[in-house]
Parts: structure tokens; sequence; C-alpha cells
């Protein structure tokens, strides 16, 4: 039998191939904060450092936590963006290494959205946080270089030494960040 139109073919083929292929949604991080958290964060006064009467810390890093302060509670919300659970994302980010395997490809990590976050005080709010998983492994060239992580995002809270996550990614793919 002869096939007329091989290219057909390959087509459908090459278009099957790609109707499997996972679609992922690209965010930024200010997209897993819930608005009144966004919101909060965003409207904040700058930190004062010079000390005095003027420069004590701000509640949300230890002061004076008598009257209620949406910023204040927005550094520490665990509040999450239903929205987002069980959802293809993409997102880059910074690794904070959690969990090795025999290997030493990093098995689990926190992606933060800045280099340096965790490790010192404070550390990002839980829902700037995310845990992932990631097997086989990631070889890590530094910490200092960010990553992208693509997988399936969850609203789950993680919490250990280094910090609280409010959301987590079961990773799919994890590349350096072009």
């Amino acid at each position: 039998m002869k096939i007329p139109y091989p290219w057909l073919i390959l087509a459908a083929v090459f278009s099957g191939s790609l109707a499997g292929a996972a679609e992922y949604r690209d965010l930024d991080w200010l997209e897993l904060l819930p608005e009144k958290d966004r919101n909060a964060l965003l409207s904040q006064p700058a930190i004062n450092h010079s000390g005095g009467a003027e420069g004590g810390p701000r509640a949300a890093l230890g002061g004076d936590n008598s009257a209620f302060d949406p910023a204040a509670y927005a550094w520490y919300s665990t509040d999450f963006k239903a929205e987002l659970d069980q959802q293809l994302v993409r997102i880059p980010g910074f690794v904070v290494p959690l969990q090795y395997d025999e290997q030493q490809r990093v098995t689990e990590f926190f992606l933060v959205p800045y280099f340096g976050a965790c490790i010192h005080t404070p550390p990002p709010p839980p829902n700037q946080i995310i845990f992932v998983t990631a097997s086989p492994g990631l070889n890590l060239r530094s910490i200092y270089d960010p990553y992208v992580v693509e997988g399936q995002m969850s609203t789950t809270l993680t919490s250990n030494d280094l910090g609280i996550s409010a959301y987590s990614i079961a990773a799919a793919n994890i590349v350096l960040y072009q």
C-alpha cells in the first residue's frame, strides 16, 4: 500500500505526543499570596535601622504585638490560594537543600523567592516558601544559582527547623534558570 502523504502520519504522531505534554502555568511569587497578605506586605512602611526611639523593631520582627497589625500577620501567614491546589505550575527560585540521597543529589528542598532566604532572620512568610520533592534528585551546582521548578502544586503545610511552607510541589522537572 502506498502512503500518499507520509507527512500526515508524522504530523499525527508528533501532535499526539504533544497532546500528552503537560501545560504548566507560569507563576510569579506574588501570585502565591492571598490578597490580604499581598496588600499588607506591599503597603508596610520601610524598616528603620537607625535605632533609638524611632528605630525599634516592627511588630512583625518581634516588637509590640499588642494591637493587630496586618503586616505582622502576613509575615507569619500560612494562608494560601486554594485555586493553586493540584495545578501544574512553573516557578523560578532559589534552592535551600533539606535532604540528600546517597549520590548527594538534593531530594527535598525549600524553593524561595530570593537568595539567602531561610538562612537569615526573618525568613519569607510561609506562603512564600515552597517545599519541593525531587525524584531522582537535583545535582545542585551552587546555592547561588536560581532554578525553575515545574510540577504539581499542592496546598500542604510543611514544617522543619529551617522554616514553614504553605505550598509544596512534586517536581517533574528542575532546570537552571536562563
